[in-house]
């Protein structure tokens, strides 16, 4: 911490690094805690299963409702706020993830567990058992191995044209009149 004074005003400065923003202490909107991330997937595969167990249309949409909140906003889904209580009962401390690939499988959550409730609306068991499946290995894998699929997927696709857009928008520097001389 550096002090600096302004005027009558004395302000604490904290040095800027990426650390800073890696610190538990500091997470932010595009940092998830990873702990609040597994145990939110065991939350969904608990009811999934008992989705596929018993279908029943109420916990789809609640399900579809939680990976909206989870996808499309900042706010903290019902899931995620069990789960944070959950963690502070335990005690565990924070362990940051950038959050947009979680983001991003969260939109997939969302797809899948809107698809099931149509299937379900619809008596489509079949469909609902193979879309509820896929949805339940891959909160398995997240919740029990920290393998997220989703955030694969986003690597795989997003992340390329995210850094295509971001190469297109830097310009190159142009060159002096001294340098342009010296290289050539």
């Amino acid at each position: 911490m550096h002090s600096c004074i302004r005027g009558k005003i004395k302000f604490q400065t904290v040095p800027f690094s990426i650390l800073h923003f890696m610190n538990p202490k500091t997470i932010s909107k595009n940092y998830l805690d990873a702990h609040v991330v597994r145990l939110v997937a065991l939350q969904v595969i608990i009811i999934t299963l008992l989705i596929l167990y018993r279908p029943n249309l109420y916990l789809a949409i609640f399900l579809t409702l939680d990976f909206a909140i989870r996808a499309f906003t900042t706010m903290p889904s019902p899931l995620a706020s069990i789960a944070k209580i959950i963690i502070r009962q335990l005690g565990l401390k924070p362990k940051p993830v950038f959050a947009p690939p979680k983001k991003f499988a969260a939109a997939l959550g969302f797809a899948f567990s809107l698809l099931i409730g149509l299937t379900i609306s619809r008596d489509y068991k079949v469909a609902g058992y193979i879309i509820g499946s896929l949805l339940t290995f891959c909160a398995l894998l997240e919740s029990a191995f920290n393998i997220c699929i989703g955030c694969y997927v986003y690597d795989w696709t997003v992340a390329p044209i995210l850094n295509r857009r971001s190469a297109a928008t830097v310009k190159p520097k142009k060159k002096s009149i001294q340098q342009a001389e010296t290289i050539g």
